[in-house]
C-alpha cells in the first residue's frame, strides 16, 4: 500500500470519499474479516480470508478515507507483509485523522453534537482490552503473532514466543518444540541483520503513529478516545526484543520508558495458568553448557527434518556428547592415537 497516495483528497464536495459501509465491496471485507466456524476436531477457530481481506479493504481506502477499512487492513497485513506492511497502515491512520478529522469515516455524529464514539470504537479496534473481559483485538493478536526472527536452523519467533521462553507466557496445551532462550537469541543470531534493523525501523514508526493517533483525540475530544497504551506498549517491547537479542546480551527483563521492568504484553484469557520457566538458563543468550546442548539439539532437528542426507547431525551429536567433557576426555574422544604425546608433554601417566 502507498499511504500517501491513500490520504490524497477524493474531491472537493467530498474530500474523504463517499461512505461505504453499505456498499457491497465493504460488506465483503467485513465477510472476509470473520473467523471461520469451529473445526471439527480440536475446537479451534479457523484464521479469517487475509488474503480476501486485505483486497477488499484496500478497494474501499481506494474510493474513501475509511478507518474502518484501515483496521481490517492492519489485522490482514501483518499476514502477508508482516510489520512493515503494519507500519504503513498506522501511517495511514494518522494521517487520516490528523489531515482529514472533520471528514474521514466513520464521519462523527452530526445529530449528537459531533459525538465521536463510533470512531474511537473504530480505533480501539488496533488494541481491544488485553487483560479485560473482551479481550484483545484480532489485530493486536496477529502483532503478538508476527515474526521476528527469520532463521533457517531456528525458525520464525513471535513476540509470543519469547514470552513463552522467558517463562512469562504458559505454552499453548500440546505444543511441541517450545522454544527456550537458547533458542531465541539463536534465532535472533541467524537472522539477517539488515532484516532485523528494518523491522526496529517499522516497528519504531509503528509505535511513532499510535502516539500520535492518541494525540490527535486528545486535542479533539478531551476525555475522550481510544485507549491505545497496550498496543503502544507490545510495539515497543517487540523493537526492544530485537535490540536484545539481537546484540546477544538481552537483560533480564526489558524496562519501558518509564523504567519499570516489562511485564507479558497482555493477560489474556486462557493464559491464567502457571508459567513454563524457561529452560537453558540465561535469558537472552547461550551462557552455559546447558544452552550449548539445547541449541545443538535444535540445529540437529532441523537437518534431520529438512536435509536428512546431511552428514552433520552425526558430528552435531558428538559435539553435543562433549559439551561437559574436560580437555583431556576430548582429546581420547578426536585424537586417541595423539595422546601419548599429550601425556609426554603434560607429564601424565598414560592411564
Amino acid at each position: 500500500m502507498d499511504p500517501v497516495e491513500l490520504l490524497k483528497p477524493r474531491g472537493d464536495d467530498a474530500p474523504s470519499g463517499e461512505n461505504l459501509e453499505y456498499d457491497p465491496v465493504f460488506v465483503e471485507m467485513e465477510l472476509a474479516g470473520q473467523p471461520g466456524e469451529d473445526s471439527q476436531f480440536g475446537g479451534e477457530v479457523d484464521d479469517p480470508d487475509y488474503g480476501e481481506v486485505q483486497e477488499k479493504a484496500l478497494e474501499v481506502l481506494a474510493q474513501s478515507h475509511d478507518l474502518r477499512a484501515a483496521v481490517y487492513l492492519a489485522d490482514a497485513i501483518l499476514h502477508s507483509e508482516g510489520l512493515s506492511g503494519f507500519a504503513d497502515v498506522t501511517t495511514y491512520i494518522r494521517g487520516c485523522l490528523e489531515d482529514h478529522w472533520a471528514t474521514c469515516h466513520p464521519e462523527l455524529d452530526e445529530d449528537d453534537d459531533d459525538d465521536p464514539t463510533m470512531r474511537i470504537n473504530t480505533i480501539q479496534g488496533l488494541c481491544g482490552n488485553p487483560g479485560g473481559q473482551s479481550g484483545p483485538s484480532p489485530v493486536y493478536r496477529s502483532l503478538q503473532r508476527a515474526p521476528l526472527t527469520e532463521s533457517r536452523a531456528f525458525g520464525r519467533l513471535s513476540m509470543r514466543d519469547i514470552e513463552i521462553a522467558e517463562g512469562k507466557r504458559s505454552a499453548p496445551e500440546g505444543a511441541q518444540n517450545v522454544p527456550d532462550m537458547a533458542t531465541v537469541s539463536a534465532a535472533f543470531q541467524d537472522s539477517d541483520a539488515e532484516k532485523l534493523k528494518a523491522l526496529q525501523g517499522a516497528l519504531k514508526t509503528a509505535a511513532d503513529n499510535l502516539k500520535a493517533i492518541s494525540k490527535v483525540f486528545d486535542e479533539n475530544t478531551p476525555g475522550q478516545g481510544p485507549e491505545l497504551d497496550p498496543v503502544i506498549k507490545l510495539v515497543m517491547q517487540m523493537g526492544k526484543a530485537i535490540a536484545a537479542h539481537a546484540e546477544g546480551d538481552a537483560p533480564e527483563e526489558a524496562a519501558d520508558e518509564t523504567g519499570e521492568s516489562a511485564a507479558p504484553a497482555d493477560s489474556v484469557a486462557g493464559d491464567s495458568a502457571a508459567p513454563v520457566r524457561a529452560s537453558g538458563g540465561a535469558v537472552g543468550g547461550i551462557k552455559s553448557p546447558t544452552d550449548v546442548a539445547n541449541a545443538l539439539d535444535r540445529i540437529i532437528e532441523y537437518y534431520q527434518k529438512y536435509e536428512p542426507s546431511s552428514p552433520l547431525p552425526i558430528l552435531l551429536k558428538r559435539a553435543k556428547r562433549l559439551v561437559n567433557a574436560d580437555f583431556l576426555t576430548v582429546m581420547k574422544d578426536l585424537a586417541p592415537d595423539g595422546m601419548s604425546n599429550v601425556n609426554l608433554i603434560g607429564g601424565l601417566d598414560d592411564d
